[in-house]
């Protein structure tokens, strides 16, 4: 039992940690909050689990247990699913490139986003022959379009203005492949096969809605995330791939 807890006590501050740093950062998303919930939970845990396990053995209560003990079982199998579609699978024969948005402040991208950018980069410098679409819209702060923001880092890192395409109007993912689809129609250009540049956790719920909106032959970019913004990206992105399942692909 000592094991246990010494077990939950550290966990329980290591993901403190994890969610003061991205507060520092300025990094606050729902995956933040679930970060500092978790931490809470945790401690709860370790300093009265004998008490809570005796208290939910009977009755109500251990139908109750029965069901966190499921949550957590389904919410890891989730985990597992994402992590296991983390991968990249370019050839550099692809029509095009589609850049998902993933955050702007004050006009300039995010980390994450930059990696993603960069990314997208060192693709065109193995297969120039394309169009790249930067796909975001208003950031939260309504500070500018997240579109506008790529469009300029990628100029800026020496990418010609003639073939970026700007898509921003969009507030999601799905959104992102709905709106770039049509202009990529309207303007008669070949997405037979793309690309698509996210981030490693985010690649199984991107691909679905590429496949969804009809981006029949789509293929994945994957970039790495940082260990501090991973854990709760990957916790928040567990709900976003339910949400996709109960009631967007339908």
């Amino acid at each position: 039992m000592v094991k246990i807890s010494l077990f939950f006590y550290i966990l329980s501050v290591l993901l403190f940690i994890n969610g003061i740093v991205l507060t520092v950062r300025g990094n606050v998303t729902v995956g933040l909050y679930i970060v500092f919930g978790l931490s809470i939970c945790c401690f709860i845990w370790a300093k009265f689990h004998i008490q809570l396990w005796q208290l939910t053995s009977s009755g109500i209560l251990l139908w109750l247990r029965r069901l966190v003990i499921l949550g957590i079982a389904v919410y890891l199998i989730f985990m597992g699913l994402i992590l296991s579609c983390s991968y990249t699978d370019v050839d550099y024969t692809e029509d095009a490139v589609i850049v998902l948005g993933a955050g702007v402040t004050n006009g300039k991208v995010s980390k994450t986003l930059q990696n993603r950018l960069d990314a997208c980069i060192d693709y065109y410098h193995k297969n120039s022959d394309i169009y790249i679409a930067v796909s975001g819209g208003l950031t939260r702060f309504k500070d500018g379009t997240e579109a506008e923001a790529m469009a300029k880092y990628l100029t800026d890192n020496g990418i010609p203005e003639d073939v970026i395409i700007i898509e921003d109007k969009s507030q999601s993912t799905l959104e992102n492949y709905r709106f770039t689809k049509q202009i990529f129609e309207d303007k008669k250009i070949c997405h037979d096969s793309i690309v698509f540049v996210t981030n490693d956790f985010h690649i199984y719920r991107a691909k679905k809605y590429a496949t969804y909106c009809g981006f029949e032959n789509a293929h994945a970019l994957s970039t790495r995330t940082d260990l501090f913004t991973f854990v709760p990206a990957l916790i928040r992105e567990v709900l976003g791939v339910i949400d996709m399942w109960v009631f967007k692909l339908k």
